[in-house]
């Protein structure tokens, strides 16, 4: 059936509204098939990007309080060794950093 014969059978509204049927469904079906999978692929992506983000945001967390940590201890060191009143006081005050610190 052709279309000219289909709108003299029918008529142009009733044609017509065939025509946006076709039209709706090949829409949906576009919809619920080709872009729902693409959207689904981009959000895996996504999630895989957010995932790593957090992780590498949980390791410079771990590396930040060992510096910290580290860091405290090196400004403790400092303050104790200018505070030392004599060269023995010292000699203890590294003997005890070293001990501390495995050197």
């Amino acid at each position: 059936m052709d279309l000219q014969q289909l709108i003299s059978e029918l008529g142009v509204p009733v044609a017509m509204s065939v025509a946006m049927l076709w039209g709706c469904f090949y829409l949906i079906r576009y919809i619920t098939g080709n872009l729902t999978e693409l959207l689904i692929n981009r959000f895996e992506e996504l999630r895989n990007i957010i995932v790593t983000l957090i992780s590498q945001q949980k390791e410079l967390q771990i590396k930040n309080a060992e510096w910290a940590s580290d860091t405290k201890a090196l400004v403790k060191f400092i303050v104790d060794l200018q505070a030392a009143k004599d060269e023995r006081e010292e000699k203890r005050i590294l003997k005890k950093y070293k001990k501390d610190n495995g050197g």
